[in-house]
């Protein structure tokens, strides 16, 4: 597994400036290349293992509850033609350029772009699971199977997973699934997919998140400021000079070639690819940024609504533990949905929470909220229920894990059961909220020294904190 240590190095390096690689650096042969590429970023590169976790000292996990945003996928119809298109447009020139000594690449990373063609398949199947992202929740589920053997004695009804009503979904259940059962006896089925999905898709049946959606002008004004920062700017004549093409590359041209290596690179053994060639890791750290600040007001701490949406899942969770708690629930809960609906819920829980709002104009290197670490592909949330024996007295301990590491909503040991139901306490599935009619909050007022950009997001966070109470409390064991 890539090593996060070296992966941080290089994301830190930022001193020597965008596109400053030339024809001395190439990517065929660079030792380490960066590999957090935001929404798309390989879950192999940020996860952890569940199996590196013992149980808290005198106890047993007795359920396990999990949610997983589907595996790698193909990218959707609109980004994979804008890809194809562009590919056409510039591929020829690109090694046309080479040969003409226009070229800063090398003439190993010429010779991949040679080689390389489109997959037109990946346009008559937009958005579904990939070899790759099946063998993500396959190995997952086995490290799950192999880390609680005993959680595998029982009848189907002990297991429920239910996945969102998408090909990528449907498919991810099924690999994880196989992954669980491999080389035992259970036979295991799962639930839905239901149309109307309250509980792991309530965003797509909310008229007030779909109008935000659809109308988020903070959204776009910060993807445009985005593309006019200098840093940004660097990395589109970087790459330009790079290729030493004619075709005059726009911002959004450069985002699809971002696009391109994100993809491709996944699906190679390797995890390189030719069209990564066009970007130095500085330009990829700065590409990266893109999705962070797309996903912090689509379904992050920048509007009041995505926190709530989460509350029917968390609610979902409480009940589902204390129904184990009570030994009458099951020893498997899985759910298998998007990334929004990943965020949305640490939100809510009030994880991965940055002091000031991101926005388009700034990026901070050291920000909590970065989409390559919490919505890679395959990434997931795991909560053991564990029964103890403290004192001589029967307890519980729960421990939550996001893509198998520990989090900081419990200590390692876990949270005793009196934390976790503080945690969980205000969670329902109220979602009246979701009515045009229903009064939106009133943003906080602008401070004199915030611009109005950030104001709104402060506001808009602040609303969120208010309506949905994220909680902090003492983690000492009671």
């Amino acid at each position: 597994m890539i090593s996060i240590l070296v992966l941080g190095v290089v994301s830190l390096s930022l001193s020597a400036g965008a596109g400053t690689a030339g024809s001395e650096s190439c990517y065929w042969n660079r030792p380490c290349p960066y590999l957090l590429h935001d929404t798309k970023t390989s879950y192999e590169t940020v996860r952890g293992d569940i199996r590196d976790y013992p149980d808290p000292e005198s106890c047993e996990a007795v359920s396990i509850w999990t949610l997983h945003r589907h595996g790698n996928r193909n990218p959707g119809s609109s980004a994979g033609n804008a890809q194809k298109r562009l590919v056409d447009a510039i591929q020829g020139q690109i090694i046309q350029a080479f040969e003409e000594g226009r070229s800063q690449l090398c003439a190993q990373d010429i010779e991949a772009f040679r080689k390389w063609s489109f997959n037109d398949t990946i346009l008559e199947a937009s958005n579904y699971l990939t070899d790759t992202g099946y063998v993500e929740l396959f190995d997952t589920a086995k490290r799950l199977r192999l880390r609680y053997p005993h959680l595998m004695q029982g009848a189907p009804e002990d297991y429920y997973l239910r996945p969102s009503n998408t090909q990528r979904t449907v498919a991810s259940v099924v690999g994880f699934v196989h992954g669980f059962t491999d080389e035992t006896n259970l036979n295991i089925t799962f639930d839905g997919p239901f149309e109307r999905d309250l509980i792991i898709r309530p965003y797509q049946n909310c008229e007030r998140y779909q109008q935000l959606a659809r109308s988020d002008a903070l959204l776009e004004e910060q993807l445009e400021e985005y593309e006019k920062t200098a840093e940004y700017v660097a990395v589109q004549k970087a790459v330009q000079e790079r290729l030493g093409i004619t075709y005059q590359l726009s911002a959004s041209d450069v985002y699809t070639l971002y696009q391109i290596c994100c993809y491709h690179r996944t699906w190679t053994p390797t995890l390189q690819d030719a069209w990564c060639a066009a970007f130095s890791d500085q330009d990829l750290v700065v590409l990266e940024y893109r999705q962070d600040v797309r996903h912090y007001y689509k379904s992050g701490y920048g509007s009041w609504v995505n926190p709530r949406l989460a509350g029917p899942l968390l609610k979902d969770l409480r009940e589902r533990m204390q129904a184990a708690a009570r030994e009458e629930g099951h020893k498997l809960v899985s759910y298998f949905s998007h990334n929004a609906m990943m965020e949305m819920t640490f939100v809510a829980l009030g994880l991965f929470r940055d002091a000031a709002p991101v926005l388009g104009a700034r990026r901070d290197p050291a920000r909590e909220w970065r989409t390559s670490l919490i919505g890679a592909f395959s990434t997931n949330m795991i909560v053991v229920l564990n029964r103890c024996t403290e004192s001589g007295t029967q307890t519980h301990r729960v421990q939550f894990f996001i893509n198998e590491k520990p989090t900081e909503l419990c200590p390692p040991a876990g949270c005793s059961w009196r934390q976790f139901e503080e945690l969980m306490q205000d969670f329902d599935d109220n979602l009246e909220f979701c009515s045009l009619d229903y009064p939106a909050p009133t943003p906080a007022p602008e401070s004199p020294d915030t611009s109005s950009a950030a104001s709104a997001a402060l506001g808009a966070g602040a609303a969120a904190l208010a309506l949905v109470r994220l909680i902090t409390f003492n983690f000492s064991l009671l």
